[in-house]
């Protein structure tokens, strides 16, 4: 998930690697030697090379101790830009203190969770690490639950405290009013009016009442720290348990690479209960004693502004937000003159190639894409530092191991088609209270992640769809990915989901879901006969339908589920 600006250039020198051997007894049989003595070696320095880490500590037990030390050594550093808000990193640590008095007086201990239903807004931190210097697990919910979904992250993770913001009060409170389990709730004020009466106080309140004394608690690295839950598209959520080693591996992959420097601001737009703005920039950020600019959720009329108003170096958003921006956004409005954006990174679904060099063309930005997933603490390819390769998630992060294997759990030759899989320090615990569902994606210390794709010679990475999105059509093995990178290339087409139609007699059949470009108008006909010459005709869509738009989670990602449930 990773970007590049304006003024990327940089001259790439492929280093040999001393590692050849077999990696395993299957691969063997296969008569296949994994030979990596050809991947591309990415450039990495020590942390105590740094910049960015230059006069500060580098090594914690947790992330807690992290801030607390970071809040002695640059006080008066910018930590986060929040509109008109300047708050600085001593101030982040006081207000966490604060919070964390209440709790401890609550009766909140180490290993206890304490959950956030918040807004994007610094009060996030406050609440997160609060808890976090407690050693208890701070455990991020989704806003866009429901009731009956909220009820069962209550009785699964039994939080002691909930930190729940005005906007979603309501909501929560049906799932509490009907869970088992009934935590503390604690309101989050906002504009937003309701008439709830849950909450036994106010997060305004506690920080102002409660002392600022240092809370502290010493912790070890393999202690969990934080609990986030997947987007539940195969069934119940689960809760994936992250501990302060899986997240200090993250820190030090992003501080290697060197892609930041001192004074860096970093925007997060996506949602802050998500993987990517707390483990993948939130936490690696904070380490390296440098700023986020935090806005309650995406806009495209505000995207330019924003960017050039703070001084933002680093972006992320998903593809359907540079989409949108793409669509609407005229160059002539942007002072280039104030936008010093140096990466814009994507992540969390495919972005079609043709968007990438189309908003490269417009707007002088280069999008460069990754990979990653909440089991993996949120990334574990990128782009970043390796020779362009436009069409791949990028290679793996210096810290992680990334291969593709098979459903025997063997790494597969180059270029063939398997399971990516993950190894190192940033592989989650585990899923909470499903100990058969751990052992079923973590095996021999790899980390399933049910996406497909092959890998090449160079170590490049290239994915191919889900597992599980697999349409299986008369014994035919078909990924979606295969039918939409072609249809993404046609020039009236904006969007495109391929997704498994039930079949009595072959299985699945194909279905092309297309959202077409403002104005356009095809026929299915129109769209088989554009595939004919593309892909094999096993491949081609029985089925075309044409939408205004797709289903998708708050980060972005089209529910493929969802879709699957539109039609009969």
């Amino acid at each position: 998930m990773v970007k590049i600006s304006l003024t990327y250039k940089t001259a790439f020198l492929i280093l040999p690697s001393n590692e050849s051997k077999v990696l395993s007894k299957n691969s063997i049989k296969k008569k296949t030697m994994i030979d990596k003595s050809k991947r591309f070696v990415r450039p990495t320095f020590p942390l105590e090379k740094a910049e960015t880490l230059n006069g500060k500590r580098i090594y914690f037990d947790s992330m807690a101790e992290m801030l607390t030390v970071r809040a002695r050594e640059i006080p008066d550093a910018v930590h986060v830009l929040y509109y008109d808000e300047v708050i600085t990193y001593a101030q982040t640590n006081e207000r966490a203190n604060r919070v964390a008095n209440y709790l401890k007086e609550k009766g909140v201990i180490r290993g206890d969770v304490v959950s956030v239903m918040v807004l994007n807004s610094p009060d996030i931190y406050y609440t997160m690490f609060g808890a976090q210097k407690l050693g208890a697990i701070a455990g991020g919910i989704n806003y866009m639950l429901k009731g009956p979904e909220i009820a069962y992250v209550l009785e699964d993770s039994k939080p002691k405290v909930a930190f729940v913001g005005s906007e979603y009060m309501e909501e929560f409170a049906r799932g509490w009013k009907v869970s088992q389990h009934k935590p503390i709730v604690i309101e989050v004020v906002t504009e937003v009016q309701h008439s709830v009466t849950i909450a036994g106080g106010t997060l305004k309140e506690i920080l102002k009442q409660y002392p600022a004394d240092e809370c502290l608690v010493p912790q070890t690295p393999d202690d969990p720290f934080l609990l986030l839950y997947s987007s539940g598209t195969t069934g119940m959520p689960k809760g994936i348990l992250i501990s302060n080693r899986n997240q200090f591996a993250v820190c030090k992959d992003m501080t290697m690479m060197g892609m930041c420097q001192p004074g860096d601001v970093m925007m997060i737009v996506l949602p802050m209960f998500h993987t990517n703005p707390l483990c993948v920039f939130t936490y690696p950020f904070s380490y390296q004693g440098l700023t986020l600019c935090i806005r309650k959720s995406f806009s495209p009329a505000d995207f330019w502004p924003s960017l050039t108003r703070y001084g933002v170096t680093i972006l992320m958003a998903v593809p359907a937000m540079y989409a949108y921006v793409y669509n609407i956004a005229d160059p002539k409005t942007i002072d280039y003159s104030k936008l010093i954006l140096r990466y814009a990174f994507a992540g969390s679904a495919p972005i079609p190639l043709e968007l990438v060099k189309g908003f490269k063309e417009k707007f002088g930005v280069r999008i460069i894409d990754g990979y990653g997933l909440t089991e993996v603490t949120g990334v574990s390819t990128m782009s970043f530092n390796t020779p362009d390769n436009w069409t791949s998630i990028g290679m793996a992060a210096p810290s992680q191991e990334v291969e593709i294997m098979d459903d025997n759990n063997s790494i597969l030759p180059y270029g063939e088609r398997g399971e990516i899989c993950i190894k190192g320090d940033a592989v989650m615990m585990g899923y909470l209270n499903k100990p058969e569902a751990t052992a079923e994606t973590i095996r021999d210390g790899w980390l399933h992640t049910g996406d497909m794709g092959h890998m090449d010679e160079m170590g490049y990475v290239y994915i191919s769809g889900r597992k599980k999105e697999m349409i299986n059509r008369g014994g035919e093995n078909i990924y979606p990915r295969e039918i939409e990178i072609p249809l993404e290339k046609h020039p009236k087409i904006a969007e495109v989901a391929v997704v498994g139609a039930p079949d009595p007699a072959l299985g699945e059949r194909v279905r092309a879901c297309i959202v077409l470009h403002q104005g356009e108008t095809m026929t299915p006909d129109e769209i088989k006969a554009y595939l004919q010459d593309k892909i094999a005709k096993y491949k081609l869509p029985e089925f075309v339908e044409f939408m205004d738009q797709f289903p998708r989670n708050p980060t972005g990602k089209i529910l493929k589920q969802d879709l699957k449930k539109m039609f009969p």
